[in-house]
């Protein structure tokens, strides 16, 4: 992976194809507490793009695709509908419509999962008088597979941010599932599956985002985020303004987005993590912290036998399940004909 910028992800001159307002979907994604929250609300601050807060029911939903029936029969449909929104940990309820609304839409909707998919994010959109929709969920980078099976054409924003600055931040909010070993590892495993994303899609499907230059020069990197979506730069000064958004996250999570944009956070791991802390994570990641541009802190301090354990532990765990995930999903493959990709954009 080479050392890449938000600023040179799409060289100058470069037409960007389906720009100009496509009504493509915008799918955001990047390690957890890499600033995708941030780069969610300026996105769904422009007046022509609509980005829920994070909801979670796409990828379970694709890996339940075969679970339904036959999705030409309405009523099967209508059970996927009624799982979007009878399923607490869907999220659904920070979609801009009813429940009814929902189940309707999916109803009504071509008879693939990313079409009944798509129908619930464009209701959103719609709802909100916006023509585009998007969503924003940071497992969507290690998720890719099941994102362009449904969506082919969508665009990908890639939001990376140093991994010390993710693991400090993971720990601090308690999102760190087992501290800086975990959080490590959910950083490795995100930049492992963008490249190989990266080298796969064509330029106008995938565009980086780094965390540090985006709250460096907001208006400058959302400038290249507009020109790779398409979107009108006149919204660039309402995405500025994310932060007067009423309907913005809450909490302690995400205290940062009720105000304008800060470098204050890039730097502040320097505070928050142990000097082993810092090792560990440059032992295990450093290769592709200076692939991309991150310099190492180098202390020398070395990295004690149990913690390297740990994160070998933790890595085989999720590296088993992965591997049991890819192998179901062969065997659904092999069992299950049917189209997933969305077809509303086919018929648009």
């Amino acid at each position: 992976m080479e050392k890449f910028s938000s600023h040179d992800a799409t060289p100058a001159g470069t037409e960007v194809s389906g720009a100009g307002g496509s009504g493509r979907p915008v799918i955001v994604g990047g390690c957890p507490r890499s600033g995708t929250t941030l780069l969610r609300s300026m996105l769904n601050s422009h007046p022509h793009l609509a980005v829920p807060h994070e909801t979670a029911f796409i990828v379970p939903l694709y890996r339940k695709r075969d679970a339904f029936g036959d999705f030409g029969d309405p009523e099967n449909r209508r059970k996927v509908g009624e799982w979007i929104v009878k399923n607490k940990k869907s999220r659904s309820e920070r979609l801009k419509a009813t429940p009814e609304e929902l189940i309707q839409a999916v109803v009504l909707a071509p008879p693939t999962m990313g079409s009944m998919l798509a129908a619930c994010f464009a209701l959103n959109a719609r709802n909100q008088g916006k023509p585009r929709w998007g969503d924003k969920r940071p497992s969507h980078a290690w998720n890719l597979n099941a994102v362009f099976d449904l969506f082919p054409d969508a665009q990908y924003v890639n939001v990376v941010r140093d991994p010390r600055a993710c693991a400090a931040s993971m720990n601090r909010v308690g999102w760190s599932w087992g501290g800086v070993e975990s959080a490590t590892e959910m950083w490795q495993r995100a930049i492992v599956s963008a490249e190989a994303w990266r080298r796969k899609l064509p330029e106008d499907q995938f565009f980086d985002v780094r965390y540090e230059e985006l709250v460096a020069d907001p208006k400058a990197v959302l400038g290249e985020v507009c020109a790779f979506l398409g979107l009108d730069p006149a919204g660039i000064d309402s995405m500025l303004d994310y932060h007067q958004d009423p309907d913005r996250p809450t909490g302690t999570p995400f205290k940062e987005i009720s105000n304008p944009v800060s470098t204050d956070s890039v730097n502040s791991w320097e505070e928050r993590l142990t000097g082993t802390d810092l090792a560990l994570i440059e032992e295990i990641v450093g290769e592709e912290m200076r692939r991309i541009g991150y310099e190492l802190t180098g202390n020398g301090i070395p990295v004690p036998k149990d913690r390297m354990k740990e994160f070998r532990r933790i890595r085989s765990n999720r590296s088993k399940q992965i591997r049991k995930r890819r192998l179901v999903e062969v065997k659904r493959m092999i069992t299950y004909r049917r189209p997933s990709a969305d077809q509303t954009r086919a018929e648009a």
